[in-house]
């Protein structure tokens, strides 16, 4: 029984790795891509009008995401994911269904969000507010839950979907969106 625990935790963790790496690639994409179009339009906005927007952004996506727990279900956005059934085709290698979700994933705005502070980070990417390489940032941030969640699940991926660690995820993406509200708020005061 040990072994085969420790067989399907290698298994999830090497799932999350492949979906982890195209996640992070995909979102650095869109995100850089984002910035690189507000640099059209950004230089015509006043920095703080910008980060103002970002901030108010940020409040609203944490609302959005405290209600998603108390309801739970989750931020808005479309309500459609990679299919599923991907992962039980035999006929393709292991790494493509993982690599699929993971650059589902990190488009960011095409599938189920767990967290709307991925709104905040698409539209302070446009403004010009976060870094062009923010998305790899955010991508990264997406991996740790997953891992967690693995370990904790003891390896099943498919779990990851439940209230539980979703409760988790979206817990600490209230956080990630209130964390700069209140570091720009602080250092405004000073």
């Amino acid at each position: 029984m040990q072994g085969d625990s420790s067989r399907l935790v290698r298994s999830g963790l090497r799932f999350v790795a492949v979906l982890s790496v195209a996640h992070i690639a995909m979102a650095g994409f869109v995100t850089a891509s984002l910035y690189q179009v507000g640099t059209l339009f950004a230089g015509r906005l006043d920095a703080r009008v910008a980060v103002g927007l970002c901030l108010v952004a940020a409040l609203v996506a944490a609302s959005f995401d405290v209600h998603a727990i108390r309801t739970d279900s989750y931020a808005p956005g479309l309500r459609r994911q990679t299919s599923k059934e991907l992962g039980h085709r035999e006929n393709i290698p292991w790494w493509v269904p993982p690599m699929i979700w993971g650059l589902d994933t990190g488009l960011m705005w095409s599938t189920f969000r767990v967290s709307a502070t991925t709104w905040v980070l698409l539209m302070a990417a446009l403004l010009n507010v976060a870094p062009q390489w923010s998305g790899l940032v955010f991508g990264g941030a997406f991996t740790v839950p997953l891992v967690v969640a693995i370990l904790a699940g003891h390896g099943s991926v498919s779990d990851l979907g439940r209230p539980g660690p979703r409760r988790l995820v979206q817990s600490a993406a209230v956080g990630t969106a209130l964390l700069p509200t209140i570091v720009v708020i602080a250092t405004s005061a000073i």
